[in-house]
């Protein structure tokens, strides 16, 4: 949010990947905080405003803007995509606890209302089965298994090496807040 960032990130403010963020810089910093930290980034970014978080890694590496704040996992996508030669930036973590070093979750559930309550239930168990869990390592998605024993692509940081801020699940709710603020800052 510091001026020397001006005209230097880039951000894509409606992917709900950036709620989180926001929630947990609300959560450590409080509500007036964050809103100001947003108008801040903001200005920073006006000039790198994007739809979607593969722009502003494309955006990054390509050299048009210095920074981009995205999940991993898009970085990783837009390297396998244009392979080691054209890989011009790289991945950067938060430092430890930051508020903005955030885990965000991939779930999955079943309705009440399914008409097909037994099929939808054996595909979740499939989803976090050691099985289900080693088709996503092995895919280009680039995101974390979480069942133990499966081992995450190759290049990721160990997931117990990661050092998120301490903001829980329950902590981040709905994304109602981040929501709030967001709109607040004329970001969404």
């Amino acid at each position: 949010a510091q001026p020397q960032w001006k005209g230097k990130l880039a951000l894509a403010p409606t992917e709900t990947d950036f709620q989180p963020v926001v929630t947990s810089v609300a959560q450590a910093e409080g509500a007036p905080a964050a809103l100001a930290w947003l108008k801040a980034i903001k200005g920073n970014a006006s000039a790198h405003i994007e739809p979607d978080n593969e722009t502003v890694t494309a955006d990054v590496n390509s050299g048009q803007a210095a920074i981009g704040l995205v999940d991993h996992y898009y970085w990783y996508r837009l390297a396998k995509e244009v392979g080691t030669g054209g890989v011009h930036s790289q991945i950067a973590y938060f430092a430890p606890h930051d508020p903005g070093y955030v885990v965000d979750v991939s779930g999955a559930g079943v309705l009440k209302s399914s008409k097909h309550q037994a099929a939808a239930q054996q595909f979740v168990a499939f989803l976090v089965s050691a099985q289900g869990q080693q088709v996503m390592a092995g895919s280009d998605s680039f995101e974390y298994p979480l069942h133990p024993g499966v081992a995450p692509p190759t290049g990721l940081r160990p997931f117990d090496e990661l050092q998120p801020a301490p903001v829980t699940i329950a902590q981040l709710g709905d994304g109602s807040e981040a929501l709030r603020l967001l709109q607040q800052a004329q970001l969404v």
